[in-house]
């Protein structure tokens, strides 16, 4: 993480930052996506597939049962009812077998449609028999090809679907586990995200914030007239890193220019306070000008020439604070990029929300789709009880028909064992609906398990919306720092400004003073032919050292508003 947030500039940073957040909780999204789907799959093509199959082998199963029953109580007491009765099922066994035909392709199935088939051409037989008036050779048929042929393809029913039943408990199991696991991962998933992003938050803040601050308090320093600190140490090649080299740069140059400041200051002080005591002398000894003429031409020659030398350092002077004053103009302009920059990390805040908005409509849409699982899971629960309903008819239907074969005595045992093994097919057909209702009510718990998952995946994505939010009010803040930063520049910059006009001010008083003391020795050479006009010019020369001393005093006030 450290390699990434050493580029070369702020976007850069907050771009990278922000990418690897919103890709983590794209993964996230899709992962629990893929996860719900696969468990949304498996548990329909149970419920499709599985489920119906297995409750048509049950019904086949049960329908050979009660045809077998029907045709051999036809055959005992010669009652039309059973054989209507037989007939109008053959429709529904047919339409059984294309069902399940159509459900699943296996060659297993195949051979047993086929023993169906065959046993239907072997009933046919028995009826023809029957109607010759041949009853014994129905009744032979009956019992040595047709019943042994109903018994082995109950027991074909009754295993294969005991193999579908172990099936579907395998797939249950499976989508138990898968449920579990996504759960687990998802919490982990969504820990990692939460954590990866409150640090990424946590160290772009330190990493912008930092210092900015550091400028900010140096800004502060130099505005109250600091300019004795160390250069800032800032190794970052971003716009912060060239805001704060411009910094130090600024920081040097104004207290390089101060320190010439002071120099000149001093000197035009002493300069000052010379001339005007050489004036007073002049003026108060103006009876002796005619002794002293030649010590005044020589005073007044080293007065212009220090007027002159004073001048030419007030000219280098202004250039270091003309220079200076553009340096402050460059930092406040990269205080502006800076601040440029600032307002693009709010905008970079306001997509991750956008984004963390689609992922909380991801996660809503899965938690719709196993809601709609948890209903098909209830439709198949009402299919089971209307089952479980059938085989408690078809138990109360054997326990009767076992009631009128007692009562037949001899003729009615044959059909006394028909009705217990439909009696014990019932039992079989209600204890595997218990099982089928078991299984449902763990694929409902589990259905549930997932939505609670979803949901709590969906807590995790709030969790990270108000993260978002936080970096947020942190990026408010760095705005407000760098607007303060900004205004520090520009107070800073006004005080530059100040500083040319009174330099300018000064350069022009001392280009008078040279003036003026050119005069002077002009007039020192005449002053034996008019001492009233040297008298005259010394008293300018007074007033004029005196608004230079006055000057050089504001300057020195100036200057020790700084601490160099």
């Amino acid at each position: 993480m450290k390699k990434l947030f050493q580029l070369k500039s702020v976007r850069a940073k907050l771009l990278a930052g922000f990418s690897l957040v919103i890709l983590l909780s794209l993964l996230m999204g899709a992962f629990n996506f893929l996860a719900v789907n696969d468990t949304v799959s498996n548990t329909k093509e149970i419920a499709d597939k599985e489920l119906p199959l297995l409750i048509a082998d049950e019904k086949l199963a049960f329908d050979m049962a009660e045809r077998t029953a029907l045709l051999r109580g036809y055959l005992l007491y010669d009652d039309p009812s059973f054989r209507d009765k037989f007939e109008g099922q053959t429709d529904a066994s047919i339409a059984l077998e294309n069902e399940i035909l159509e459900l699943s392709d296996s060659a297993e199935i195949e051979a047993l449609i086929e023993k169906k088939i065959q046993w239907g051409t072997i009933t046919d037989a028995v009826f023809k028999a029957y109607d010759r008036g041949d009853k014994e050779l129905a009744l032979e048929i009956m019992n040595n090809d047709v019943q042994p042929l109903s018994e082995e393809l109950m027991d074909d029913l009754q295993g294969l679907a005991a193999s579908r039943e172990e099936s579907i408990n395998n797939r249950a199991s499976e989508v138990i586990a898968s449920g579990e696991t996504t759960i687990i991962a998802g919490l982990i998933l969504s820990g990692i995200i939460i954590v990866i992003g409150i640090v990424i938050a946590i160290f772009t803040a330190r990493i912008i914030t930092k210092p900015i601050k550091t400028l900010m308090e140096r800004m502060k320093s130099i505005a109250s007239g600091n300019l004795g600190n160390q250069p800032l140490d800032i190794k970052s090649k971003d716009e912060i890193g060239q805001l704060a080299t411009a910094t130090n740069e600024m920081n040097a140059s104004m207290r390089e220019l101060l320190t010439q400041i002071n120099s000149v200051s001093e000197v035009v002080s002493t300069q000052s306070e010379e001339l005007n005591q050489s004036a007073n002398e002049v003026k108060s000894g103006s009876e002796q000008v005619a002794t002293t003429m030649q010590e005044l031409s020589t005073g007044s020659e080293t007065q212009a020439n220090s007027s002159s030398e004073l001048a030419s350092m007030m000219s280098s002077f202004t250039e270091l604070v003309d220079k200076v004053n553009d340096n402050g103009s460059l930092i406040e302009k990269a205080s502006g990029d800076v601040l440029s920059m600032t307002d693009e990390g709010s905008k970079l805040m306001t997509s991750s929300t956008d984004q963390m908005n689609k992922i909380d409509e991801i996660v809503k849409e899965a938690i719709q789709k196993v809601q709609g699982l948890d209903d098909q899971s209830q439709q198949i629960s009402n299919l089971v009880t209307v089952i479980k309903d059938v085989a408690e008819q078809t138990n109360l239907l054997a326990l009767n028909a076992a009631i009128e074969a007692a009562r037949a005595g001899e003729h009615g045992k044959g059909f006394a064992v028909v009705a217990d093994e439909v009696r014990k097919l019932a039992e079989q057909v209600s204890s595997s609906v218990t099982d089928i209702t078991t299984i449902v009510t763990g694929i409902q718990t589990e259905s549930n398990n997932v939505s609670n998952s979803l949901r709590g995946s969906y807590q995790e994505v709030e969790s990270g919306k108000k993260s978002l939010q936080t970096t947020s009010e942190t990026f408010s803040g760095i705005t407000m720092y760098v607007t303060e930063m900004a205004n520090s520049i520009k107070e800073a910059s006004s005080n530059l400004s100040t500083i040319a006009s009174n330099s300018q001010e000064m350069s022009s008083k001392i280009e008078d003073i040279a003036a003026i003391s050119e005069e002077s020795a002009a007039g020192i050479e005449q002053t034996s032919a008019s001492s009233q006009q040297t008298s005259s010019a010394m008293e300018e020369v007074s007033g004029s050292s005196e608004q230079l001393a006055k000057l050089a005093e504001e300057l020195n006030g100036l200057v020790r508003q700084f601490k160099l």
